[in-house]
């Protein structure tokens, strides 16, 4: 039988330094943002590295990219496996693109098996490039895989606009992609996704692979303040209405307040945009972008409320306005156990004794198994834990590990393993 630890490294390695390059800048890390120029590229390059391998093409209208096996013919059921090529700004190399390119080389190495008669598959396999993971450039996050899975209509997410206030619709057709292109497979039997881990504990523990078992939720919060715009010279001070100020006095009072009550979540004000933006002129409207993160929905709620009212006393004291711009709750996911026992299998007899553990992080696995779709998330360790950064490194061994490990999970449902028994 095939023994997938003999995969080589190079078929892995030759494709993710070539795309690791577009949108790379020296010392600044990758910025290939959803639907940009750089996203075209690697986009294409992706796709014609599969063609190449005699994978067909196809994409939804949001720009979702499935790599096509349609080895089990048209009525066969479909697996998926995947992540995403969209970065943050000055981000690193393996945040979803090892995802998306190791499912490829798997998907080509399981092709070139069923070609030379070792594989019997009974299902077919997509290798899919979800659009907007990151979030970056538009809002919300996990917009492709959500658009997929029905959580996100896909009229909303078209019509999202980024700081420039370009749609999605008008940047995706910049890159070529203008509505459904090819046959899209219909949902999948079971998705997986290799990840990086983005924490330590895998290093910690001294292993390579992880299986996840569940994702903590996120609550994330825009909110404006909106004040008056006046110069910064004669305006008298009791006279001004600066929403930079209320934002500034607003982030202090989040930070205090979910720090001093509710100190095991995970909190950011990770953005803010001032309007008008000169040394000039008192800000009129100040825009933060607030997440609280935790396993726990309720604690989730309680602490929101908290913040709010913050939010509302800086308000006040700065004789500004408050304006929530979206409050919405990302639910936790629990994982499929039937799914976590074929990947445990498939480690096991690869070699690695996997953790089962946790993530903070979200990831396009989380929307599909929030809408019903079985899913798995295989983690390898980042050294240091150190993710969206330039220093973002995942070793070669572990790289392997992880392309082995999916290659054998994928290769047991192709051929129909579905159950824990």
């Amino acid at each position: 039988m095939h023994d997938a630890r003999t995969l080589p490294a190079s078929k892995f390695a030759a494709i993710f330094d070539e795309i690791s390059t577009i949108g790379a800048r020296p010392s600044e890390g990758v910025t290939r943002l959803a639907a940009s120029a750089e996203d075209g590229v690697a986009r294409g390059l992706f796709a014609a590295w599969m063609e190449q391998g005699g994978a067909r093409i196809a994409l939804d209208a949001i720009g979702n990219q499935f790599v096509c096996f349609d080895w089990a013919g048209t009525d066969a059921p479909w697996i998926f496996a995947g992540s995403h090529l969209d970065t943050q700004p000055r981000g690193g190399r393996f945040d979803g693109t090892l995802g998306v390119l190791a499912a490829g080389c798997a998907a080509l190495d399981l092709s070139e098996q069923a070609s030379a008669g070792r594989l019997k598959p009974t299902r077919n396999l997509a290798v899919v490039n979800w659009t907007n993971e990151e979030g970056a450039r538009y809002q919300p996050s996990l917009t492709g895989s959500a658009v997929f899975s029905g959580a996100l209509p896909l009229d909303d997410a078209l019509t999202l606009r980024d700081g420039a206030a370009i749609s999605l619709k008008d940047a995706l057709a910049a890159i070529g992609i203008n509505g459904e292109k090819g046959t899209v497979p219909p949902s999948p039997k079971a998705y997986v996704e290799l990840h990086v881990e983005q924490g330590r504990k895998l290093l910690e523990a001294g292993r390579s692979i992880g299986i996840v078992e569940g994702t903590w939720a996120a609550r994330k919060t825009t909110v404006r303040w909106i004040g008056r715009a006046a110069h910064t010279g004669p305006t008298p001070m009791v006279d001004r209405r600066d929403a930079l100020l209320a934002a500034a006095q607003g982030i202090a009072a989040f930070e205090d307040v979910i720090a001093a009550n509710f100190p095991l979540l995970h909190r950011s004000a990770a953005r803010l945009v001032v309007e008008p933006n000169s040394p000039n002129v008192v800000v009129d409207r100040a825009t933060v972008w607030f997440e609280l993160r935790g396993p726990d929905v309720a604690e989730l709620d309680v602490a929101g409320q908290a913040a709010l009212a913050a939010f509302e006393k800086s308000a006040a004291d700065t004789g500004t306005q408050l304006e929530i711009v979206a409050d919405a709750l990302r639910n936790p996911a629990t994982m499929d156990g039937q799914l976590m026992t074929i990947v445990g299998r498939a480690a096991r007899s690869s070699g690695f004794e996997p953790l089962t553990m946790r993530s903070v992080a979200g990831h396009d696995a989380v929307a599909l198994q929030n809408s019903g779709v079985p899913s798995a998330l295989i983690f390898v360790p980042s050294v240091d834990g150190i993710a969206h950064h330039p220093d973002e490194l995942t070793l070669p061994d572990d790289v392997q590990a992880g392309l082995t490990v999916l290659t054998a999970t994928l290769r047991r449902l192709i051929e129909g393993e579905s159950h824990a028994g």
